[in-house]
C-alpha cells in the first residue's frame, strides 16, 4: 500500500504536564479513499517489529478521503483538508483509538467535515504545526501556506470547526499575513512541534522555528528563532515524503517519519535547537534513521 496522503495528527493537549496523549498518531489515505489510522509507540528500538505499533494500527476509520489536494494534522486528532475548489474542511477524530469503522460513523466530532474557509487551493505547499501541551498555554493549530511567489503566509486556527466558508470566524487576528519569502523552492517542506523542516534540492535539511504572532513582515526579519535556516543534516532527498510531530518518549523532541520511494518508513527524532551542523552528527536521537515499516 502506498498512501496518496500521509499526515501526523500531532501529540495532543493535556490539562497538566502529564505526558502527551497522542504521540505517533498517523493518518494515511489509500488510493481508494480509505483513511487508515496508526499509532507508533516506539523510539526506533525494535525496528519493524509490530510490538511498537498500537493494536488497531492500519484499521480503516473512514472513506472518501482521496480527492483532497492537501491533508494536514493539527493536533488532538484535528485534520485540515483542502478540496480541489479551495474549500478548507475541518475534522476531529476524537476517539483516537483506531477502532475499525470504514463508514466513519464513530469517533468523529459533530463539526467534522465543516468548511472553515475558502481559497486554499492556490498554495503550492501547506504545512501545519499541531497544537500540543498544556491547555492553559492556549495551544492552537498553526498553518503555513506557501504562495507561488515564495511568500509564506501564517494562519492560526482557534475555532472548533463551526461552518463558515467565508473564513471570518475561528481564526487569530493576524491570520493571512506574510511572515517571509523564498519558501517555494524546497523539495519537501514539513512542520512539527513549533518547527519547520525544509529539504533543499541538494538534500540539505534546514531547520526553522517561528514564535511570532503573525505580524506582517514579508522580509521574515521578525518572529523567527535566530537559528532558523541552519542546516542540520544532508541527504534528505532520498525521501519522497516527511511528516512529524511532538514526541516525549524518552525525552522531548520532534519525531519525523520519512518515506522512501519504495514505501519504506524511517524514524528520526530531532532533539536539537537548530544548531548548525550540515553533517547531521549532533542533535539527533542515536537511533534516528531506523526503518520501522514498509508499504507506506
Amino acid at each position: 500500500m502506498t498512501f496518496t496522503h500521509l499526515t501526523c495528527g500531532g501529540a495532543g493537549t493535556v490539562p497538566v504536564d502529564s505526558g502527551l496523549p497522542r504521540v505517533g498518531e498517523l493518518f494515511g489515505v489509500a488510493a481508494n479513499g480509505d483513511l487508515h489510522w496508526y499509532r507508533y509507540n516506539g523510539s526506533g528500538l525494535n525496528g519493524q517489529s509490530s510490538a511498537d505499533w498500537a493494536p488497531n494500527s492500519r484499521n480503516v476509520i473512514g472513506n472518501g478521503w482521496a480527492g483532497f489536494k492537501y491533508l494536514r494534522g493539527g493536533g488532538d486528532g484535528i485534520l485540515f483538508a483542502v478540496e480541489q475548489n479551495g474549500d478548507l474542511r475541518w475534522y476531529q477524530y476524537d476517539a483516537g483509538d483506531g477502532v475499525q469503522d470504514p463508514a466513519g460513523s464513530r469517533g468523529w466530532d459533530a463539526n467534522s467535515r465543516n468548511v472553515i474557509g475558502n481559497g486554499w487551493h492556490g498554495f503550492v505547499d501547506l504545512v501545519c504545526t499541531p497544537r500540543a501541551g498544556r491547555i492553559a498555554n492556549d495551544p492552537a493549530s498553526t498553518l503555513y501556506g506557501v504562495e507561488r511567489n515564495g511568500d509564506l503566509r501564517w494562519y492560526r486556527y482557534v475555532g472548533d470547526g463551526k461552518e463558515d466558508r467565508s473564513g471570518n470566524t475561528g481564526w487569530a487576528a493576524n491570520s493571512g499575513n506574510t511572515i517571509g519569502n523564498g519558501w517555494q523552492n524546497f523539495a519537501i517542506l514539513t512542520a512539527a512541534s513549533g518547527a519547520l523542516f525544509g529539504v533543499e534540492r541538494n538534500g540539505d535539511l534546514r531547520w526553522y522555528s517561528y514564535h511570532g504572532d503573525g505580524t506582517h513582515d514579508p522580509s521574515g526579519g521578525t518572529g523567527w528563532h535566530p537559528n532558523s535556516r541552519n542546516i542540520i543534516g544532508r541527504g534528505w532527498t532520498r525521501f519522497t515524503r516527511i511528516v512529524g510531530g511532538p514526541d516525549d518518549h524518552g525525552g522531548f523532541g520532534v519525531a519525523l517519519y520519512a518515506v522512501e520511494p519504495n514505501g519504506d518508513l524511517y524514524w528520526y527524532k530531532y532533539l536539537g535547537n537548530g544548531e548548525h551542523d550540515p553533517t547531521g552528527a549532533t542533535g539527533w536521537h542515536p537511533r534516528s534513521g531506523t526503518q520501522i515499516g514498509r508499504g507506506w
